[in-house]
């Protein structure tokens, strides 16, 4: 019985750790080859389990006409809660780093950058 609740609970970190790591991945990957939107903010939420992130309901104009989208971004820098909740309530556009390639993965494109300026 012991030896069964080891496994489990080394099979458990193990897939902690490596969603951490895909996570961590796919920001870097929106780093390097992600486009620079400008964004409205239309809702935000809080991520359960992690204050350190926000999923937000975007308008992003990309060059064929406004996307509605939800990302999870990090909040980092100048890019705070009370950043997100101006930029929101104002209506005040951010840039936005993200990739909305429909050939790029679902797990790779659910996540996007708030960038600290401003248009």
């Amino acid at each position: 019985m012991t030896v069964l609740f080891v496994l489990v609970a080394a099979l458990a970190g193990c897939v902690v750790f490596g969603l951490a790591g895909g996570e961590k991945k796919a920001y870097e990957r929106v780093r390097s080859e992600g486009q620079r939107y400008v964004a409205v903010i239309k809702d935000f939420g809080h991520m359960r389990g992690d204050r350190g992130k926000a999923s937000l309901l975007l308008k992003i104009e990309t060059p064929s006409g406004p996307v509605g989208r939800r990302l999870i971004v990090p909040l980092q820098g100048a890019v705070t809660w009370d950043f997100i909740t101006t930029a929101r309530v104002t209506e005040r556009p951010v840039y936005l780093q993200c990739l909305l390639d429909p050939n790029i993965e679902e797990a790779v494109r659910q996540y996007g950058l708030l960038l600290e300026e401003s248009p």
